[in-house]
């Protein structure tokens, strides 16, 4: 009774780990004895050992192992499996014949032989007895190799979708009130921006004057004080080191440790009124016996020289001055919401800058080469940082393919122009209207596609591969090489979605 309940199984010690367990499993007794020959590499990691444990346990085996390999006996009792040495003796090895016989259904079968001496056979018949077992081994091999092989293959496909891209069109609301987006009515969180700028420009004059030509140049009014600033009126006289007098044409503001250069005509016409030499200095008649007299200085910088004509002011020199600033105070109060904000987006709209002109230096008819127009813009707006706002549209166009059943997913959005609808200052919120371009990718069932795929061979899996529209291009790569069927185990196959 106890023999027929154990057997032994003896190992060369070039079997792979599959061969010993799949001889293992087919073996009905319930203890088996593995008689293992020293440096049997397939037995001489913890993890095959584990393996091998597992695999005796799952078929409510017992094992033992009987080596002289003292490695292998370490490593045994330290997985838990029992050595059988410890116990028995050896089995006299030289009159025993054995073999694992490749995985089958049939049970496999311990052949004893016990020696016996026979008569000497010619060299002729041990040849081709010799050959006979090669060719009888080559093809057991190379059985096991493809059986094993079949067992192990896996495959991986890399699906390359097909991509398009989508235009749409989508209103939504600008809520600085808000603290959380409501993809159901349209509204996202967004900040209210103000920006305030003033701004200068200078218009040349057009209009002409005939009259009797007094001298006139230009000069540089500086600001020697390094904490006070002071204004110059209009027609403030300048006097000359001869004594000439000449007054400015325009209001001058000089801040601290500041220059300005402005001009100036002489209070008569004649020649003695010319001025050349660029070294020249002047002195203000009015700031003589204030702190002032000695902190602003005047130079020449423009030689004063009699013209044929008068350049004069007119309507037409004010309102070009006056587009001039409205547009460089836009340009100014854009630049700095480009920079303060540069990750966030606002609607596309200038009228949102108001402007309002401060202060014109001179009046229509009056003499004047240039003149001087100061204005404040004040931008107000409602914006929101570009990714948040991307990734908004990008929720709600999914939330709305979903009720329509569109089976495809929003890989990116690129938003085109966002035009202000409404604006509603009290509440401080916006009402816009989005354009942009959405790239979309088709959705493809993997797991559906794996069962379709499982076991078919390569011509097979590309008409599965043709029917799906969404499939731009598939590569397949099954392992080992020589296989060119897809495996069973849809476990063993790998999609990765490109």
């Amino acid at each position: 009774m106890a023999q027929e309940e154990r057997e032994y199984l003896y190992l060369k010690g070039t079997e792979e780990l599959g061969d010993v367990v799949d001889a293992l499993k087919n073996v009905e007794a319930k203890e088996i004895i593995l008689v293992v020959p020293p440096n049997t590499k397939c037995l001489l990691h913890p993890t095959n050992l584990e393996i091998l444990k597992h695999e005796a346990n799952k078929h409510r085996k017992k094992i033992y192992i009987s080596t002289e390999d003292n490695r292998l006996s370490s490593l045994a009792k330290n997985v838990g499996i029992e050595i059988f040495l410890e116990d028995f003796e050896y089995e006299e090895a030289s009159k025993i014949v054995t073999d694992i016989i490749p995985p089958s259904k049939v049970k496999p079968k311990i052949v004893v032989k016990e020696e016996v001496k026979t008569k000497p056979i010619s060299r002729k018949k041990n040849y081709k007895k010799s050959i006979l077992t090669i060719v009888i081994l080559l093809m057991l091999v190379t059985g096991t190799v493809i059986f094993v092989s079949n067992l192990n293959a896996s495959a991986t496909i890399e699906i390359y979708l097909k991509k398009q891209k989508i235009p749409f069109e989508e209103t939504i609301i600008l809520d600085p009130n808000s603290t959380s987006p409501d993809l159901e009515k349209g509204v996202l969180p967004a900040e209210f921006v103000e920006i305030t700028k003033n701004h200068t420009v200078k218009q040349p004059t057009s209009g002409t004057k005939a009259s009797k030509p007094k001298p006139s140049g230009k000069i540089t009014l500086i600001n020697e004080d390094p904490q006070n600033s002071i204004s110059i009126i209009q027609g403030t006289r300048i006097q000359s080191e001869k004594g000439n007098i000449y007054r400015t044409t325009e209001r001058v503001y000089l801040e601290p440790k500041s220059s300005k250069e402005v001009y100036v005509i002489s209070e008569k016409a004649g020649s003695e009124y010319e001025i050349t030499d660029l070294n020249t200095k002047f002195t203000i008649p009015g700031l003589i016996g204030t702190r002032w007299e000695n902190l602003i200085q005047a130079k020449l910088v423009e030689p004063i020289i009699a013209g044929e004509d008068i350049k004069v002011v007119t309507v037409d020199d004010i309102n070009e001055g006056k587009i001039k600033l409205e547009k460089e105070l836009k340009e100014v109060i854009l630049q700095e919401l480009a920079i303060k904000y540069k990750d966030y987006i606002f609607p596309d709209d200038l009228n949102l800058v108001d402007i309002k002109i401060l202060d014109i230096s001179h009046s229509i008819g009056q003499p004047a080469k240039e003149i001087v127009i100061t204005g404040s813009g004040k931008l107000q707006s409602i914006g929101v940082k570009k990714a948040r706002f991307e990734e908004f549209i990008k929720d709600l166009l999914s939330k709305a393919n979903l009720k329509e059943n569109k089976d495809f997913n929003i890989l990116n959005v690129k938003i085109n122009k966002m035009k202000l609808l409404n604006l509603e200052m009290k509440s401080k919120s916006a009402t816009v209207l989005v354009e942009g371009e959405l790239t979309v990718q088709g959705y493809l069932n993997t797991k559906k596609l794996v069962e379709e795929l499982a076991g078919k061979n390569l011509a097979d899996a590309k008409n599965i591969f043709d029917n799906y529209p969404v499939i731009e291009k598939a590569e397949l790569t099954i392992k080992p090489f020589w296989i060119n069927s897809l495996p069973f185990d849809i476990s063993k196959i790998n999609v990765k979605i490109k």
